[in-house]
């Protein structure tokens, strides 16, 4: 089984190792984040009563479908390996450990199953914001809230890059709430727009 700690295990910068080079990774990251700018800049801009994009749309349905299964992967081995009031980066680091002194046991199979489906739903993140996601409010607003709880978790365990890790998360967190306040800008003008429709009928 592949092992992935050495003497002194590093949750991320293990990742790191796994996908590509550390600069080549960051780098992509810090793209994803202007991707993700961009589209909602866009989604803000866009007129909604425009007809959307079908072949984007369709183009982006598959790895809508993934990202979900990939969500619930990532959460359900939290929510039954660390408990609500556990230090995050003090278990994972003792898993990390039985991981290589026991690696044939179902607590490293399972850890580094949870590392190999991290790592595709960072790759599936990183290919949806190269996509019109902006054509799709309800999954760009689920990237940005995915995006945004994914650095959060990965600040308290990250020695590595912490300062960027920060930063990025602090990007993160503002341009999710930039969105949700358009979000619901939105829904308060469809009510309106609804209301309005049902006084013109009378």
């Amino acid at each position: 089984m592949e092992q992935f700690y050495e003497e002194e295990p590093n949750y991320f910068d293990k990742i790191l190792e796994i996908t590509q080079n550390r600069i080549t990774e960051l780098s992509r990251h810090l793209q994803t984040y202007l991707n993700n700018r961009k589209a909602t800049i866009r989604a803000i801009c866009s007129d909604y009563n425009e007809t959307p994009n079908l072949s984007s749309i369709n183009s982006i349905h598959k790895w809508e479908v993934e990202l979900n299964l990939r969500i619930q992967e990532y959460s359900k081995y939290l929510k039954n390996t660390i408990g609500q009031n556990e230090d995050i980066k003090l278990k994972i680091i003792l898993i990390a450990e039985k991981a290589k002194s026991s690696p044939s046991c179902l607590e490293a199979k399972l850890f580094n199953d949870f590392l190999r489906n991290k790592i595709r739903l960072w790759q599936i993140l990183h290919i949806l914001s190269g996509l019109e996601i902006h054509e799709r409010p309800q999954l760009l607003k689920l990237v940005l809230n995915t995006l945004t709880r994914l650095y959060q978790d990965e600040e308290k365990i990250n020695e590595v890059i912490p300062g960027f890790i920060k930063q990025i998360k602090l990007n993160y967190q503002q341009l999710d709430q930039e969105y949700a306040r358009l979000c619901l800008g939105i829904d308060k003008e469809q009510i309106h727009l609804k209301k309005s429709k049902v006084i013109v009928r009378k």
